[in-house]
């Protein structure tokens, strides 16, 4: 298993060559997102709120609601750094999660034709996948939604019917999850059978010439967790500290995970420099039984290794 997870680590500099592809932000599109995981619950749907950041020819879709807890986690850790200034050994305690969310991202880069997905397994990785085109057939129904004409298009992917609302007014050719490749923003979607669907919350246009923000005044030593700047940032560029993998090799990964996931953290602590972390109290046992959620409609129908939005 480490061997496996060192040979990746090894390929991982030499991979990168594509990340030098980035692209100015130009738009910020919030949606909300919800899906039905299990066919024998329907009325559950599972829901959060995702954001597309786009420019002329690139874009990333990731959960807006994990942007949101990773600036309150990085707000919290340098709170108590700052507490604790003077303290030889400091101790850090997370600030509790208010609900799960998906740490899934998925970078598209059209001229390329290429989906890169990145994943968190405590290590990231990045995954490459040539994009599927869809056979979008455009009708002559047009409908506003928040002030945008939109016309109407329908296509078949990964195993469902689509219809698709996009909007000329706004000329990139990008949209939620994986759903691209019409001539106008995506604004909303939604499959035949109700059970996946991504609602328009509203937009925000980024001028061409932004610098990056940064907030000087708080001198935050804690600079970034997971995606807490993610707004602050004015190009979609690959990340330069994942691994590149094979969907096989992930679900390799996920694999060993489930099998020994003691065993794997530690591994994968070592894997991205902090293995010598020691654990200073292991904290409370609960003992309230979990029950594991029922999966079974993925919303990739027609793909073993499915990547969920």
């Amino acid at each position: 298993m480490k061997t496996f997870l060192f040979t990746l680590f090894a390929t991982a500099l030499s991979s990168f060559a594509f990340a030098q592809n980035q692209d100015k932000v130009l738009i910020r599109v919030k949606y909300a997102f919800s899906h039905v995981p299990d066919t024998t619950n329907r009325e559950n749907y599972y829901r959060e709120n995702m954001m597309l950041i786009a420019g002329k020819n690139a874009s990333v879709y990731l959960s807006y609601d994990k942007i949101q807890q990773d600036i309150e986690a990085r707000d919290a850790f340098e709170k108590q750094r700052r507490q604790q200034a003077n303290v030889e050994v400091p101790t850090f305690t997370s600030p509790p999660k208010k609900k799960p969310t998906n740490s899934m991202e998925i970078f598209y880069f059209a001229n390329q034709h290429k989906f890169f997905i990145k994943e968190q397994l405590v290590a990231f990785y990045l995954t490459e996948e040539k994009v599927e085109k869809i056979d979008w057939k455009i009708t002559a129904d047009i409908q506003v939604i928040e002030g945008l004409k939109c016309k109407k298009a329908t296509g078949y992917f990964r195993g469902r019917n689509w219809t698709a609302w996009f909007t000329e007014e706004l000329p990139f050719s990008t949209g939620p999850w994986k759903l691209v490749g019409l001539p106008g923003l995506i604004v909303d979607a939604y499959d035949e059978d109700s059970e996946v669907s991504f609602v328009f919350l509203g937009l925000e246009k980024i001028d061409e010439k932004a610098k990056p923000e940064r907030d000087i005044s708080s001198d935050y030593t804690i600079n970034k967790i997971g995606s807490s700047n993610v707004l602050l940032e004015t190009e979609i560029q690959l990340p330069s500290d994942a691994i590149k993998a094979t969907p096989q090799e992930i679900k390799k990964l996920k694999e060993t995970r489930d099998k020994d996931p003691k065993k794997f953290l530690k591994t994968q602590m070592e894997l991205i420099g902090l293995g010598g972390l020691k654990q200073i109290s292991p904290g409370k046992k609960m003992d309230i039984p979990t029950q594991i959620p029922v999966f079974n409609n993925p919303i990739e129908r027609s793909k073993t290794l499915s990547s969920n939005p």
